[in-house]
């Protein structure tokens, strides 16, 4: 178990750091953009298509950092009437059902890219298109590793009788 928690802020760590890289680049990106078109008239030619881009990381980044943080949308209601090891059951099993989902959106988004994105084809700045869209099966492969170690934890914590969460999430 120590050794997935581990993992688990191994890629949590990472996927925050790359959200604020990303995140830092769209903001230059678009700041000189909208500088470039305003007080220059021009711009560059393929800005706008690698902003678009960066938007799906950061929205797939972001929800792999939230998903194992338990920062995501959630239904609480139910959660709020009942024992606490309760609360952990159904938190286990809402997070395993969100784990298979991310699953089947993994496999759809291998598909996709295979089926979906020639393997010749280039995006921009001689790039092949599928280096942008690859954040679709590695998100998805990351969230449903997460919600599935967060899962595992509320499973143990109900086994166990610990109620806390650790400070870690």
């Amino acid at each position: 178990m120590k050794a997935l928690l581990f993992v688990d802020r191994f890629i949590a760590r990472i996927a925050g750091w790359l959200l604020v890289l990303v995140l830092s680049v769209m903001i230059v990106m678009s700041f000189g953009q909208v500088m470039l078109r305003n007080f220059f008239d021009t711009s560059i030619e393929w800005g706008d298509i690698l902003l678009r881009h960066l938007v799906l990381w950061v929205g797939f980044l972001g929800a792999t950092v939230a998903s194992g943080e338990g920062r995501h949308i959630k239904l609480e209601l139910l959660t709020k009437f009942v024992s606490a090891r309760v609360q952990r059951i159904l938190g286990a099993l809402s997070s395993l059902f969100a784990a298979l989902i991310c699953v089947l959106l993994f496999h759809a988004s291998i598909v996709f890219i295979n089926i979906g994105i020639d393997p010749e084809s280039i995006l921009i700045l001689h790039i092949p298109t599928w280096y942008f869209v690859v954040i679709f099966p590695a998100g998805y492969g990351l969230m449903a590793f997460r919600f599935a170690i967060v899962a595992l934890e509320h499973i143990v914590h109900a086994v166990h009788g610990e109620w806390e969460l650790k400070a870690s999430r």
